[in-house]
Protein backbone atom coordinates (compact mmCIF):
# COMPACT_ATOMS: atom_id res chain seq x y z
CA UNK A 1 0.00 0.00 0.00
CA UNK A 2 1.00 3.58 -0.62
CA UNK A 3 2.59 5.61 1.87
CA UNK A 4 0.47 8.69 1.66
CA UNK A 5 -2.81 6.09 0.83
CA UNK A 6 -1.55 4.49 4.60
CA UNK A 7 -1.60 7.65 5.98
CA UNK A 8 -4.78 8.77 4.74
CA UNK A 9 -6.33 5.39 5.63
CA UNK A 10 -5.21 5.89 9.57
CA UNK A 11 -6.40 9.82 9.50
CA UNK A 12 -9.52 8.38 8.65
CA UNK A 13 -9.55 5.77 10.94
CA UNK A 14 -9.26 8.35 13.71
CA UNK A 15 -11.84 10.20 12.22
CA UNK A 16 -13.49 7.50 12.89
CA UNK A 17 -13.08 6.36 16.49
CA UNK A 18 -13.67 10.24 17.99
CA UNK A 19 -17.04 9.81 15.74
CA UNK A 20 -17.99 7.04 18.04
CA UNK A 21 -16.58 8.56 20.75
CA UNK A 22 -18.37 11.84 19.97
CA UNK A 23 -21.62 9.65 19.29
CA UNK A 24 -21.19 8.23 22.82
CA UNK A 25 -20.69 11.72 24.72
CA UNK A 26 -23.90 12.90 22.96
CA UNK A 27 -25.83 10.03 23.45
CA UNK A 28 -25.14 10.56 27.25
CA UNK A 29 -25.24 14.09 27.05
CA UNK A 30 -28.64 14.33 24.94
CA UNK A 31 -30.58 13.37 28.38
CA UNK A 32 -29.89 16.88 29.57
CA UNK A 33 -30.99 18.55 26.36
CA UNK A 34 -27.13 19.39 25.01
CA UNK A 35 -26.09 18.03 21.49
CA UNK A 36 -22.52 18.80 20.64
CA UNK A 37 -22.08 19.01 17.26
CA UNK A 38 -18.38 18.87 15.68
CA UNK A 39 -17.73 18.28 11.95
CA UNK A 40 -14.96 21.33 12.12
CA UNK A 41 -13.02 19.04 14.07
CA UNK A 42 -12.36 16.50 11.02
CA UNK A 43 -10.94 18.19 8.01
CA UNK A 44 -8.25 20.69 8.95
CA UNK A 45 -5.16 17.62 9.61
CA UNK A 46 -6.12 16.35 6.35
CA UNK A 47 -5.94 19.87 4.64
CA UNK A 48 -2.46 19.84 5.80
CA UNK A 49 -0.79 16.64 6.35
CA UNK A 50 -2.23 15.15 3.29
CA UNK A 51 -2.37 15.32 -0.38
CA UNK A 52 -4.57 17.20 -1.84
CA UNK A 53 -6.60 14.06 -3.52
CA UNK A 54 -5.93 11.80 -0.37
CA UNK A 55 -7.49 14.87 2.29
CA UNK A 56 -10.51 15.67 -0.04
CA UNK A 57 -11.17 12.15 -0.11
CA UNK A 58 -10.72 11.55 3.75
CA UNK A 59 -13.06 14.81 4.57
CA UNK A 60 -15.46 13.54 1.94
CA UNK A 61 -15.86 9.89 3.64
CA UNK A 62 -15.91 10.94 7.18
CA UNK A 63 -19.04 13.40 5.97
CA UNK A 64 -20.83 10.60 4.76
CA UNK A 65 -20.49 9.04 7.93
CA UNK A 66 -21.52 11.93 9.84
CA UNK A 67 -24.64 12.19 7.20
CA UNK A 68 -25.34 8.27 8.15
CA UNK A 69 -26.09 9.09 11.42
CA UNK A 70 -27.71 12.28 11.65
CA UNK A 71 -31.12 13.48 10.58
CA UNK A 72 -29.69 16.13 7.90
CA UNK A 73 -30.05 16.05 4.01
CA UNK A 74 -27.66 13.28 2.87
CA UNK A 75 -24.10 14.99 1.55
CA UNK A 76 -24.49 18.29 3.51
CA UNK A 77 -21.83 16.90 6.14
CA UNK A 78 -19.62 15.52 2.78
CA UNK A 79 -19.68 18.10 0.61
CA UNK A 80 -19.05 20.85 3.61
CA UNK A 81 -16.43 19.36 4.86
CA UNK A 82 -14.93 18.82 1.46
CA UNK A 83 -15.41 22.66 1.07
CA UNK A 84 -13.55 23.37 4.39
CA UNK A 85 -10.93 20.90 3.06
CA UNK A 86 -10.43 23.21 -0.01
CA UNK A 87 -10.62 26.41 1.30
CA UNK A 88 -7.74 25.64 4.49
CA UNK A 89 -5.95 24.39 1.76
CA UNK A 90 -5.64 27.54 0.13
CA UNK A 91 -4.51 28.95 3.44
CA UNK A 92 -1.40 29.39 2.86
CA UNK A 93 2.27 28.59 4.35
CA UNK A 94 0.83 29.62 7.97
CA UNK A 95 -1.32 26.11 8.02
CA UNK A 96 1.49 24.05 7.71
CA UNK A 97 1.38 24.60 11.84
CA UNK A 98 -1.34 22.73 13.61
CA UNK A 99 -0.52 24.71 16.63
CA UNK A 100 -1.06 28.39 17.48
CA UNK A 101 -4.52 30.40 16.77
CA UNK A 102 -5.22 29.97 13.22
CA UNK A 103 -6.51 26.08 13.44
CA UNK A 104 -8.67 26.98 15.82
CA UNK A 105 -9.89 29.99 14.09
CA UNK A 106 -10.47 27.52 10.98
CA UNK A 107 -12.25 24.80 13.10
CA UNK A 108 -14.77 27.37 14.75
CA UNK A 109 -15.46 28.88 11.67
CA UNK A 110 -16.05 26.15 9.76
CA UNK A 111 -18.13 24.90 12.37
CA UNK A 112 -20.46 27.39 12.77
CA UNK A 113 -20.33 27.68 8.29
CA UNK A 114 -21.89 23.67 9.06
CA UNK A 115 -24.53 24.60 11.80
CA UNK A 116 -25.58 27.65 9.24
CA UNK A 117 -25.85 25.17 6.71
CA UNK A 118 -28.08 22.61 8.64
CA UNK A 119 -29.82 25.10 10.27
CA UNK A 120 -31.25 27.01 7.21
CA UNK A 121 -31.60 23.44 5.66
CA UNK A 122 -33.97 22.99 8.86
CA UNK A 123 -35.82 26.21 8.20
CA UNK A 124 -36.57 25.22 4.90
CA UNK A 125 -38.17 21.64 5.92
CA UNK A 126 -40.21 23.15 8.51
CA UNK A 127 -40.43 26.65 9.62
CA UNK A 128 -43.14 26.55 12.40
CA UNK A 129 -41.50 23.80 14.42
CA UNK A 130 -37.63 25.41 13.51
CA UNK A 131 -38.81 28.48 15.49
CA UNK A 132 -39.54 26.73 18.70
CA UNK A 133 -36.14 25.29 19.61
CA UNK A 134 -33.92 28.57 19.17
CA UNK A 135 -33.08 28.11 23.26
CA UNK A 136 -31.58 24.57 22.60
CA UNK A 137 -30.27 25.52 19.54
CA UNK A 138 -28.02 28.19 21.17
CA UNK A 139 -27.14 26.29 23.88
CA UNK A 140 -25.72 24.09 21.52
CA UNK A 141 -23.89 26.24 19.58
CA UNK A 142 -22.46 27.68 22.43
CA UNK A 143 -21.22 23.92 24.27
CA UNK A 144 -20.23 22.45 20.83
CA UNK A 145 -18.39 25.97 20.16
CA UNK A 146 -16.57 25.29 24.15
CA UNK A 147 -15.78 21.72 23.18
CA UNK A 148 -14.34 22.18 19.79
CA UNK A 149 -12.22 24.99 21.11
CA UNK A 150 -11.01 21.97 24.32
CA UNK A 151 -10.71 18.89 22.01
CA UNK A 152 -9.33 20.84 18.54
CA UNK A 153 -5.70 21.17 20.14
CA UNK A 154 -5.56 17.56 21.30
CA UNK A 155 -6.97 15.72 18.15
CA UNK A 156 -4.67 17.74 15.66
CA UNK A 157 -1.54 16.69 18.40
CA UNK A 158 -3.11 13.07 18.42
CA UNK A 159 -3.49 12.87 14.49
CA UNK A 160 -0.05 14.37 14.54
CA UNK A 161 1.40 11.24 16.03
CA UNK A 162 -0.79 8.89 14.26
CA UNK A 163 2.61 7.92 11.98
CA UNK A 164 4.09 6.63 14.83
CA UNK A 165 1.32 3.13 15.15
CA UNK A 166 2.26 1.97 12.16
CA UNK A 167 5.52 2.94 11.04
CA UNK A 168 5.25 5.32 8.18
CA UNK A 169 7.30 7.74 9.92
CA UNK A 170 6.43 11.78 11.20
CA UNK A 171 6.15 14.26 9.22
CA UNK A 172 6.47 18.22 10.14
CA UNK A 173 5.69 18.72 6.42
CA UNK A 174 2.64 18.14 4.44
CA UNK A 175 3.19 14.56 2.86
CA UNK A 176 2.10 15.69 -1.00
CA UNK A 177 1.94 19.27 -1.86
Amino acid sequence: MNRQNLFALLVLSSNCLVLFFLFSLNDYWGRYGIYFYLPGLFFLFGSTRLSNRNGAMVAFLTGLLIDSTTTSPFGLHAFGLTLCHLIAREGGEGMEATRGIRPHIYQQLANLLLIATLTISSFVQSAETSFQGWHRLSIDIIASQLLLFLLGSWFLAFQNHLPQFDGVGSHSRSVAK
